[in-house]
């Protein structure tokens, strides 16, 4: 199966309160400060990284892929809370989605991982380290970022996005990455 990235990318920034926002406004933690981007193309809304280490969406928080949803997780829920991440309980995919629905990031409630695909429409070939617009994505770590994809061929691995150089690959559901 091909698939087709669009030719261009056009990004908005949404703020905290939901509301949207001028190219330039800054990340923040305040109801009118930027948390979160609209990719214009596939209508996909993203949360958005931060450098606080205490914040829940700390870029430097790695987790482990794990979902309990036997009809989703194609056979292997993974490994639950085997990552580092803020308080250091429920360091895994499922509670960290879990959590930023929680909160209601950018008035959101149904925040979900990413298909390897979808990871996939947000690089931006050309560039590297990371390879994906910095203005509108900042504080990636140019690491691997877990798609919700199981590798079919192997139940025990998911497919990731290798934001350093761009492509998809797969690992060990028990190995931690970045969301």
């Amino acid at each position: 199966t091909l698939f087709s990235l669009p030719a261009f990318s056009s990004y908005t920034k949404i703020a905290n309160n939901g509301s949207t926002l001028a190219a330039g406004a800054a990340l923040g933690s305040a109801a009118g400060d930027w948390a979160c981007t609209r990719d214009n193309v596939t209508g996909l809304t993203w949360e958005i990284k931060t450098a606080t280490n205490t914040d829940l969406r700390y870029s430097g928080h790695a987790y482990t892929w794990y979902n309990s949803d036997g009809a989703t997780n194609g056979g292997d829920a993974g490994r639950a809370n085997g990552g580092t991440c803020s308080g250091g309980t429920g360091c895994d995919t499922e509670k960290f989605v879990a959590d930023v629905n929680a909160v209601a990031l950018c008035t959101y409630t149904d925040w979900r991982m990413p298909t390897r695909r979808e990871l996939l429409s947000i690089v931006l070939n050309g560039t590297s380290s990371p390879a994906i617009d910095s203005a509108y994505f900042p504080d990636i770590v140019g690491n691997y970022y877990w798609s919700t994809d199981t590798y079919a061929p192997i139940t025990a691995v998911a497919w990731f996005v290798f934001f350093s150089a761009g492509g998809a690959y797969y690992d060990m559901k028990s190995n931690t990455n970045y969301v």
